[in-house]
Order: structure tokens, then C-alpha cells, then sequence
């Protein structure tokens, strides 16, 4: 491969003392006229806060509507003095969870906030009821919600209902361990369950684990007790990750309007995935998928034909609130409230029902991990009662050490018990599982004595096989250029913080103020390297464009707009392909009738790149096919640039876009569609037009100071790296990385829901007890995109969202190490852990 030296790098953006942005790319690369370059973004009203958002929304009428918390880990609501509350002014109605609307059939309580109606599966681990009896955790919305006419009332409203509500107080339990103990108080009586282990049969998570017999789920590659007995060293050790909350807090909690009338529903929500999209297709039960618009219809009581949906700008969202079933509960509560009062209704939730969705890492981890001298590992056995994603999923943690390495043996055992804390949900996650990768590679590495990058080098490939040279050898046979993605983000990683000279032994340099240096590294697997969502005709993902008499275009599809620059970066590929303008190029986010790729685990754009590519070049054929009849000329005998096309041996001849559909209007005027087939090269469920393979990785470099006598650790310098494939929109990539740098490193040093034993309610449920970086709190960060076109969207493209957050936490956790030469076995790192890892607390 060649060297740093002959790279072609680019710093499109400009720098500032905390953000350096780079584009390191060949110089065989392909040179684009838009896509890879800085434009003008096209949300700028969004990022200055002059757009449109939820709260901002007023209609006619509008009542305001919220719930009661439960103060109680674990309750039941025996009754409630629903008259009394609705009698207090402004108040409008009141529902309370035994009042006949929230019954459903073959569901004990109530309406259930899932993806779909039929069959309601009321056991599983995420779902959610819309006001339940049954208090599960403090801060659940329970028992009794309200729709008044002003904010001042409703308030005044859920504060007296607190005391019209006669409680059954429960046995609790919070702790994971605690929970597994056979004689553990039943966390969820309703589940019908005798323990707290979940079941995956009962759970209805057999269409995901169909291997997994029990609760105990256990998963096995290769031969581990082989590997074991084969290996010159075993290290094994134990880490516990506590509590994190849900990050997407923000300004903007949990909201959504409806508005029932003259037969029609009319919904705004904040949802990253309004529809059913197809995404499980092939599974015989696929889970709940956010709000879906049949399920609203249902509700209402219209067909869905009625249905409009808008989607305001939301400026955060991390995830998890839309894969879980809680995230439905505004929108099915306000639905209800508009259904018996006729008049539109917001529900607004205030920040402890926000916090009612915790991080999905929180558990136990307990390792054995054999090796030999020269570095390569041999054998890895996990066994942990850890969350990940759809709760009870098998191999929690540790699939990206299998994806994403040449390891052949795994043992993999996990339980998930249910407790008295609120759902666990994935938020720009993945943390769980490179933390998991990179405690392997740390420990082994330390053990060695062996710089971790090298090991990590050593030890790169995918499902056992190595990558030089057997998957080399399947990249060549797709298509791909033969490159090492992981050597290529270390070179560029180990450059920029100058890990040559700055790498030391583990604990090893005492700096002259007394505090101890630290330098680390960690990696893992770029995703996602291929949509997820199958190409099966019923996934259903489409967009059009529609072509203005004065030239310019408007992208037409259903779509979340989560963060910044998404429709610059979807206006950048159309009009790459198609010959039109930048600027002349509009995005309609809530045209109904086509369903774009949802924001979901970084992979939005993997499948949205191949959808607007495809969408730019049948808009480019389109328009050649009717300028070719309209000069007399064949449409390979013309071209388009810059919204004009021209004849190309006589640039002379030529017709503007805007004039070519002002005079042939009717050639337009269905529009022009895309499903994105055309332009994907795989997909990771079948059917796929290639199987995909895990070739892209990351790297993290982090360099900290640890005082010894606080425990305080000050981050000095982050480096970052990303192999995204290929670079459409350098801003939106350098925002990514920078942010994902912060809220990883506020993982790793201090986010945590502290919980009373006593009473399993939450201590620290504000922002001023818990702690997130503000803007005092300032890194170096230095960003690199690597474009090595090892994806399977379009341009080689792969994700970037989800990665830089989860993997900066491994990579303090390894800086920490290096610095004070002692593990510290509890995560989040804070002061006083650190004490407690050199003895002094």
C-alpha cells in the first residue's frame, strides 16, 4: 500500500484550534464536481433555529395534553379520583388506564405503543403501553393522562392528580445481578413470568434467535476449549458498565399533534420512522417499527387514505426512542385525546418522562481470552447479563469481534433479566460492542507488552479468515479495490497524534506537574458497510423528482430530517448524476407516497446514495431523451452540465433544462422515480446482488493527563478516523465525527443514572447531576475521513453516524490504562474509580 506520503489530502473545511477535518484520498480516486466538495447547505434555517420545530406548532383549538410519572419503582394504580381532576379549570379530559378506550383485546394493559396491531404481542422486552395500571419503573407514564387548555392547567392538573391516585406499592428490584437471583421480587408482573430472565420464546424474539433455547442464550464458532489449550497465555477479567440515559434529551423530549376532523388525521410526531418500511423483511413476526401510519389509522378509525403525516424539524435523535415502542406513546395518546374532544391536540412530555429510556451497555462482562507470544488470539469467551439492542438478542456485545477479525474460536453466553428500570434502547450505539472488541485487544496487548495497533493488525479479518490474503481475494472477486482499510485509518491516525514518539509502556511517564500521560488506541469494524435492509420488491424504498418550468427540481420522499446537511448531501448526488445544479435542487421531505431509507444505525445514506444516484442518472437519460427529439439528435450524441444541455460536438446547440420542460411539459409530468437497485451493490439480509462483506474500519486515538492525587482525568488531544468509502458532504462527515468524539468521551468519563437501593428511584434525574459536556468543555479534535470505496452503496459509501461516539469510549478506557498502568474495571471512568484503580480510595 502506499504510504501517507503519496495520499492526495484534502481540508476542505475551515479549521479552528478544536476541529481539523482531512480528506485522505488516492490519487487514482475519482474527482466529483459536487459530491465530496463544501456547498452552501441547504438547511441553513435549521442550524440558525429559525426552521419550524415541534414546539414551536400552534393550530386552532389546540389542547395541551401530558401524563402522570410514577414516583414508585414499582406500583399498581388501584384507582384514581379521575372526577376531581376533571374538574380543575381548563381541563378538558381526563383518561385514566382502566377507561375503556386503552382496552384491546388479548392485552391486559391496554393499548400497546407497538409497530403493529396485529398480532399484539404484549411480552416483548420493548414494548410499551400507552397508560398502564402497572407502574414498572420510576418516571413510567402511568395511570392517569390529561388534555387541558393550557400549558399553566395541565401542569396544575398532573400535579393534583398525584394525589387522587390510590397506590399499591410493590417488591423492586434494579440491580442486574440482584434480579437473577432466584428468590428476586418479580420486576413485571404483567409478562405473566415466574423470574426476571427473559424468555426469547415468550418474548417473541425466536424470529431474531431461533437457536436460543431459554433465557441462557449461548452461541459457539469454531472450537473454543481448542483454542484455549493451543494458546502460550490466557489473561481473564471482569468489567461492569453502569447506567447511562437516553442522550436525545435536549430541548425537544418526547412530542407529537394530532388532529382528527372531517374524517381526516392529521399527524406531526418526531419519529425517525414514520411507516412500515419493509426493514425485517423475511422474518415470520418483524418487530415493532416505530409509528407506523396503519397503526394510526387503526387507532383513529379512518382508512388510511386520510392519513397525512408531517414531520417538523427535530435537531437531536440518537436512535433508540424509534426502534422502541415507548417513542409511540405521544402520538397514540394525542390521536385519543383528538378522537374524544375534536379538537387538535399536542402531547409534550417534560424531561423525567424523556429519561424514561436508559443506554443499552449496562451489565457484566466477565472474559477469557487466550493468545500466543507473537499476538495472535486464539480464543475468546464472553459471558455477561448485558443489554444490546432488542433485549435477549444472543452473543451480546461480541458480534463485532467476530465481523470484524481473524479470531476462529468464540464462546459467547449471555442472560437478560428484567428489572425495575426503564427499557434499554441503542443510541449511536455499537458502544457496547467496541468496547467488548477492545478489551480483548488492550488486555491481550498489555499482557504482551505489544503496541495495540500492531496487534490489532495482526489480528484483522472477518469471520475467522484473515484479511490478507483470503479476503483480499473475495474484494477482487466483487469488484473492489485490493486495499487495507485497517492499515490505511492507523497510518492516518498514528500520523496525526504522532503515536511513534508519544507511545510508552503502561504507566510509564510521569509528566513534570506530577500527573501521569496516557496514550491510547482502539478500532473496530466502520457500519454499516451495506444497508441492512434487504432489495426484496417489498421494501419498498422510492424517491421521484420533479422538474420546474424555470429549471430547478425538487427531490420528492418521506424522510426523517435528523441532523444537518442530509438534504445537501442527497442534492449533492442528483445533481452529480443529472446535471443540474446545486443550488436549482429543493428537497421535500414529507411527500407520502415515497418512503426513503430511515435514519437507523448509520445506515441512511448507504441505501439513500444509491437511491438519489440512480434517481440523478435516469433524470440525466430523461432529459437527453427528450432534448434528442428535440434538436434531431440521439441522446448519446448530447450531454448536460450545469442545468443546460448541449450538443457535444457543437456546444453551441443547446437548451436549457427549465426551457426543455416549459416547452415538453407533459414529457415531466409523472416525474421521474428511483428505487436505488440499479446503483447497490449488496445488502447484509438477502436477497442481496452481492453478499457483503465487513471490509471498512475506524481508529481512535485519544491522549489524556491523569492527576493522581484527584483521580481526574482532562483529555488532551482526540484523533478520530473513519473509512467511509467515500466523502459526499465534508461537513456533514467532520460534524459527525466531532460530535460523535464528545458524546463518547462524556460516556466514558461520566454519564451515569444513579439509583437508590432504598427505592429505586432515579438520584441524579436532571442535567445539573448529570453530567454531559458543555461548552466549557472543549477537546482537540482532529478528524479524518479515509475514502477507500470498500462499501457497498453507491460510490463505495459506507456509514459514519453511530461510529465515532461508540469507539472514543473504548479508546479513553485504553489512554487511562496506558497512563496509570492500572485497569479500572467499572465504566463510566470517574475520579473516584480511578483512586480506587491506584489504591487510594
Amino acid at each position: 500500500m502506499e504510504g501517507a506520503e503519496h495520499r492526495r489530502i484534502k481540508r476542505p473545511l475551515r479549521e479552528n484550534p478544536y476541529l481539523v477535518f482531512e480528506q485522505w484520498q488516492f490519487p487514482e480516486d475519482p474527482e466529483f464536481k459536487v459530491i465530496g466538495r463544501y456547498v452552501e447547505p441547504k438547511d441553513g434555517r435549521k442550524i440558525t433555529g429559525r426552521e419550524l420545530y415541534m414546539r414551536d406548532i400552534k393550530l386552532p383549538g389546540m389542547l395541551y395534553a401530558g401524563w402522570l410519572t410514577s414516583p414508585y419503582a414499582h406500583a399498581l394504580v388501584r384507582s384514581v379520583d379521575a372526577d376531581a381532576i376533571r374538574s380543575m379549570p381548563g381541563v378538558r379530559d381526563v383518561l385514566t388506564c382502566k377507561d375503556p378506550d386503552l382496552h384491546v383485546e388479548g392485552s391486559p394493559e391496554g393499548l400497546a405503543a407497538a409497530g403493529e396491531l396485529e398480532p399484539l404481542n404484549v411480552k416483548r422486552p420493548e414494548i410499551a403501553f400507552v397508560l398502564p395500571c402497572e407502574a414498572v419503573f420510576e418516571g413510567q407514564p402511568v395511570g392517569v393522562a390529561v388534555a387541558a387548555d393550557d400549558m399553566r392547567s395541565l401542569y396544575d392538573a398532573i400535579l393534583a392528580a398525584r394525589s387522587k391516585v390510590n397506590w399499591e406499592e410493590l417488591p423492586f428490584v434494579v440491580d442486574r445481578d440482584e434480579a437473577l437471583r432466584p428468590d428476586a421480587p418479580v420486576a413485571q408482573l404483567f409478562r405473566g413470568q415466574e423470574t426476571n430472565a427473559v424468555d426469547p420464546k415468550s418474548a417473541g424474539l425466536l424470529p431474531f434467535v431461533p437457536w436460543v433455547p431459554s433465557g441462557a442464550s449461548r452461541w459457539e464458532m469454531g472450537n473454543p476449549d481448542e483454542g484455549f489449550r493451543q494458546a502460550d497465555g490466557i489473561v481473564e477479567f471482569e468489567v461492569k458498565a453502569n447506567v447511562n440515559m437516553w442522550g436525545g434529551g435536549g430541548v425537544e423530549p418526547w412530542a407529537a399533534i394530532a388532529w382528527l376532523h372531517d374524517g381526516h388525521l392529521e399527524l406531526w410526531i418526531r419519529n425517525q420512522v414514520p411507516r412500515k418500511t419493509g426493514l425485517f423483511e423475511g422474518l415470520e413476526s418483524p418487530p415493532p417499527k416505530g409509528l407506523t401510519m396503519e397503526v394510526a389509522a387503526a387507532v383513529a378509525g379512518v382508512p388510511l387514505s386520510r392519513v397525512k403525516v408531517h414531520i417538523p424539524y427535530f435537531g437531536t435523535s440518537y436512535g433508540g426512542m424509534n426502534w422502541n415502542g415507548y417513542s409511540v406513546i405521544p402520538t397514540l395518546l394525542a390521536i385519543l385525546f383528538s378522537r374524544r374532544t375534536g379538537r387538535p391536540v399536542m402531547v409534550l412530555a417534560d424531561w423525567s418522562s424523556w429519561s424514561g429510556i436508559i443506554g443499552e451497555e449496562e451489565g457484566r462482562y466477565r472474559f477469557k481470552v487466550g493468545f500466543k507470544r507473537d499476538g495472535t488470539i486464539t480464543a475468546v469467551e464472553v459471558r455477561s447479563n448485558v443489554t444490546w439492542g432488542i433485549a435477549g438478542l444472543t452473543m451480546p456485545g461480541s458480534w463485532k469481534i467476530v465481523e470484524s477479525t481473524s479470531i476462529k474460536n468464540f464462546r459467547v453466553e449471555g442472560v437478560y433479566p428484567y428489572t425495575n428500570k426503564p427499557p434499554a434502547a441503542c443510541y449511536k450505539h455499537g458502544t457496547t460492542e467496541c468496547l467488548v472488541l477492545n478489551e480483548v485487544f488492550s488486555r491481550v496487548a498489555a499482557a504482551l507488552g505489544m503496541d495495540p495497533t500492531e496487534l490489532a493488525l495482526r489480528n484483522d479479518g472477518s469471520m475467522g479468515l484473515p484479511m490478507h490474503p483470503d479476503l483480499d481475494e473475495i474484494k477482487a472477486a466483487q469488484g473492489f479495490p485490493v486495499r487495507d482499510s485497517l492499515r490505511e485509518v492507523v497510518e492516518a491516525g498514528k500520523r496525526a497524534i504522532d503515536w511513534d514518539h508519544k507511545w510508552h509502556r503502561p504507566g510509564a511517564m510521569r509528566l513534570p506537574n506530577g500527573n501521569y500521560h496516557g496514550i491510547g488506541f482502539a478500532w473496530c469494524p466502520e457500519w454499516q458497510v451495506a444497508p441492512w435492509h434487504s432489495v426484496s420488491p417489498d421494501t419498498a424504498f422510492q424517491v421521484g423528482l420533479s422538474l420546474n418550468e424555470d429549471g430547478t427540481a425538487v427531490i420528492r420522499g418521506l424522510r426523517a430530517l435528523v441532523g444537518n446537511h442530509e438534504p445537501s448531501t442527497y442534492a449533492q448526488i442528483v445533481a452529480e448524476e443529472s446535471g443540474l445544479r446545486y443550488e436549482d435542487i429543493e428537497f421535500d421531505h414529507e411527500f407520502q407516497d415515497a418512503v426513503l431509507s430511515p435514519p437507523s444505525g448509520s445506515n441512511g445514506l448507504v441505501w439513500n446514495s444509491a437511491l438519489m444516484k440512480e434517481l440523478g442518472m435516469r433524470t440525466r437519460q430523461k432529459l437527453l431523451e427528450v432534448a434528442g427529439e428535440h434538436m434531431g439528435k440521439e441522446p448519446g450524441e448530447l450531454d448536460v452540465k450545469d442545468g443546460v444541455i448541449y450538443e457535444k460536438a457543437n456546444p453551441g446547440n443547446s437548451i436549457s433544462v427549465g426551457s426543455l420542460v416549459a416547452k415538453y411539459r407533459e414529457h415531466f409530468a409523472g416525474g421521474i422515480w428511483a428505487t436505488g437497485r440499479s446503483a447497490l451493490k449488496g445488502t447484509l439480509i438477502p436477497p442481496s446482488p452481492m453478499e457483503a462483506h465487513s471490509w471498512g474500519r475506524q481508529a481512535a486515538f485519544v491522549e489524556v493527563e491523569v492527576d493522581p492525587e484527584t483521580g481526574r482525568i482532562e483529555v488532551k488531544n482526540v484523533v478520530i478516523v473513519n473509512d467511509v468509502g467515500r466523502v459526499v458532504n465534508p461537513g456533514s462527515v467532520a460534524g459527525q465525527q466531532y460530535g460523535g468524539v464528545y458524546m463518547g468521551i462524556s460516556r466514558a468519563l461520566g454519564e451515569e443514572i444513579i439509583y437508590d437501593p432504598n427505592t429505586g428511584v432515579k438520584l441524579n434525574d436532571t442535567l445539573a447531576w448529570y453530567y454531559v459536556p458543555t461548552i466549557a468543555d472543549v477537546y482537540p479534535v482532529h478528524a479524518i475521513a479515509v475514502e477507500t470505496g470498500l462499501g457497498y452503496g453507491a460510490y463505495g459509501i459506507m456509514g459514519v453516524g453511530e461510529d465515532p461516539a461508540a469507539l472514543t469510549r473504548a479508546a479513553l478506557r485504553s489512554a487511562v490504562h496506558n497512563a496509570i498502568g492500572r485497569w479500572v474495571n467499572e465504566d463510566p471512568m470517574t475520579p473516584d474509580r480511578v483512586l480506587r484503580a491506584l489504591g487510594r480510595a
